[in-house]
């Protein structure tokens, strides 16, 4: 048996004694990860805590500590440009000695995560990456997220068949590498092997944040007014391309990514074309039961677990496939 096997059995072996105290109604183990008042809890850190998606994931997660006798805490900073910030909670969540933790990166947090993940590994704690990997780090056990490259590849088959096979397109990111890099490259790769025709003029980084994303919308519509296409890689800069387009009159066909409700406004106005929607829902409610799972000795059958994700049009936003995804139904 390997060092790295060992201590998951140890670990294992511990939170089980705490999870059998809280079932039987006696207290947690004192000392042992996620005992505290006698409730085992897990702990999530976002890649933020103010926005409508992320609201979604907390909705998910608060919803699996219920429906599994858990306690959940949910943190992360105000916005997704404040890696510092979530490093030190994250190594806070760590100091807690919980059961398990969630953790979705920001792009300023890859370089400093690891560290603070192994300090989690050598405490008996099972983390669990959701909507981004780690990077440079095999300690999570699975990561839960959206085939994010794919999203990207079907928002540009869906845009192409919107503006036919010639055009120019542009892209506003809400991030450099992770996720944002995953959809933007994954929508450069479809175009590049199946619409040669339809040319990427500018690629923009609004940081996911909607000031900036406007911005960046408003400067890209000024040089290309005659934008055939436009793709935003989150729901900042989907709604940021969508306002702007509609402010200067233009024909600009609009798609994106995630589904808020100032999204699905849009889309059911048609100021939006098209969003590829994540399961945000599904992804808070999967971390937090893989993490209660782990802390009961089984471990994740894989290290990838994908969420599903659609294609939401004014025509299907009602359909019965959409509303479970978006958690209407």
């Amino acid at each position: 048996m390997s060092a790295k096997s060992l201590l998951f059995g140890l670990a294992a072996a511990t939170l089980v004694a705490t999870l059998s105290a809280c079932g039987s109604g006696g207290p947690g183990t004192s000392g042992a990860p996620g005992s505290g008042s006698g409730s085992p809890r897990v702990s999530l850190i976002a890649k933020a805590n103010a926005s409508d998606y992320w609201t979604m994931v907390k909705d998910g997660a608060l919803a699996a500590g219920r429906d599994l006798g858990v306690e959940v805490t949910f943190n992360g900073p105000d916005t997704e440009s404040e890696g510092d910030k979530q490093l030190n909670q994250l190594q806070s969540a760590v100091n807690d000695k919980p059961a398990g933790i969630g953790f979705a990166p920001q792009d300023g947090a890859q370089d400093g995560a690891p560290a603070i993940l192994e300090a989690a590994r050598t405490a008996g704690i099972p983390v669990v990456a959701f909507d981004t990997p780690v990077n440079d780090s095999d300690v999570p056990i699975a990561t839960v997220a959206s085939d994010n490259s794919g999203i990207g590849a079907q928002a540009a088959e869906q845009l192409s068949k919107l503006i036919g096979a010639s055009g120019d397109i542009a892209i506003i990111t809400n991030g450099e590498v992770g996720t944002a890099a995953a959809r933007r490259d994954g929508f450069k790769d479809w175009l590049a092997t199946n619409a040669p025709g339809l040319r990427i003029v500018d690629i923009q980084n609004g940081e996911s944040d909607p000031a900036k994303s406007r911005d960046k919308a408003q400067g890209i519509l000024q040089a290309h007014p005659d934008l055939a296409g436009f793709f935003g890689t989150d729901d900042d800069s989907t709604i940021a391309i969508a306002d702007e387009v509609k402010a200067k009159g233009l024909a600009t066909r609009v798609v994106g990514v995630d589904a808020s409700p100032d999204v699905l406004t849009l889309v059911r106005g048609g100021q939006i074309a098209g969003i590829v929607t994540q399961n945000p829902f599904g992804i808070g409610y999967q971390t937090v039961k893989l993490l209660v799972e782990a802390a009961k000795g089984t471990l994740p059958a894989a290290k990838d677990v994908v969420s599903e994700s659609v294609w939401v049009t004014a025509e299907n936003i009602d359909s019965d496939e959409v509303k479970q995804v978006l958690g209407e139904s």
